[in-house]
């Protein structure tokens, strides 16, 4: 009995050797010489469809994970963009506007009148007020900037109107177009003087008044502010000859002036800081 029970403990631990054995040669041989590629191949492939089935629920979450993410990524790189896109415009809107601004200066700057050897303060058009028998402009600059009542305003064309207000943060001038304004005047071509008023009239005029009907005045001719009798300095651009004829029984030539500085799209004016007194 005792020898049957030694016997059956070395059957068994013989069955489990050889396999181990069995095992372990087979593994060397495979890593040696790779007997059993094909059979591995073959066991792999029958396999598979088992491998994707128990795989496919975490390749499905994975996937849905990266779909949900990849679409907060790209709406926030959407995001991203847009805000660089209006910062952009935003940039390109400002370069534009200085642009316009540095031309409207130079233009202003580069008059084609002398204002050399005189003080300018550069003033922005804050409002234009152009009603039939009231024409003023309303300026951003004041008393606090050296501003004084009576000083003269002038474009990159010609004069523009005198101040008549002046308040510390603003101030408003009178144009030359406005028909209490008085201007003395004379004429480029050959001296002939007048005094300007402006035309009780919703367009811009100007009537040269005081010129007798013998001076020569012809189409065309431009006048200058004259320093006789004005606080006006002399040789600023006031307005071009639009109208000239002579009328029965008057002394006097009925002249009519287009101001040479419109105020269409006027955005920059200079302030001449030395007020001239009044004569």
């Amino acid at each position: 009995m005792q020898q049957k029970s030694q016997k059956t403990r070395n059957m068994s631990f013989l069955q489990l050797l050889i396999p181990a054995f069995a095992a372990i040669f087979l593994i060397l041989s495979d890593y040696k010489f790779s007997y059993l590629d094909s059979i591995k191949q073959a066991i792999a492939q029958a396999v598979s469809p088992i491998y994707l089935v128990v795989n496919s629920p975490a390749q499905i979450y994975t996937w849905i994970n990266e779909q949900g993410t990849t679409e907060q990524v790209l709406l926030n790189k959407n995001k991203q963009l847009n805000n660089e896109l209006m910062r952009l415009k935003v940039g390109l809107q400002t370069r534009n506007a200085l642009l316009l601004e540095n031309q409207k200066l130079t233009k202003l700057l580069g008059a084609s009148y002398q204002i050399g050897g005189q003080e300018f303060i550069l003033a922005r058009v804050n409002s234009v007020a152009q009603s039939r028998l009231k024409k003023q402009i309303v300026i951003d600059k004041g008393g606090l900037d050296g501003l004084e009542v009576g000083q003269v305003v002038l474009g990159a064309e010609g004069v523009v109107g005198q101040l008549v207000q002046v308040m510390p943060m603003y101030a408003t001038l009178l144009m030359i177009t406005d028909p209490t304004q008085y201007v003395p005047i004379k004429n480029q071509r050959n001296g002939v003087r007048g005094i300007s008023r402006g035309l009780a009239s919703h367009q811009s005029r100007l009537q040269a008044n005081f010129i007798k009907s013998e001076l020569d005045v012809t189409l065309g001719d431009v006048f200058l502010t004259s320093a006789v009798g004005s606080k006006f300095p002399a040789g600023y651009p006031v307005g071009r000859v639009s109208k000239v004829e002579k009328i029965a029984n008057s002394p006097f030539l009925n002249i009519e002036l287009t101001p040479i500085q419109t105020t269409q799209q006027i955005e920059f004016l200079l302030v001449n800081s030395t007020k001239i007194p009044e004569k």
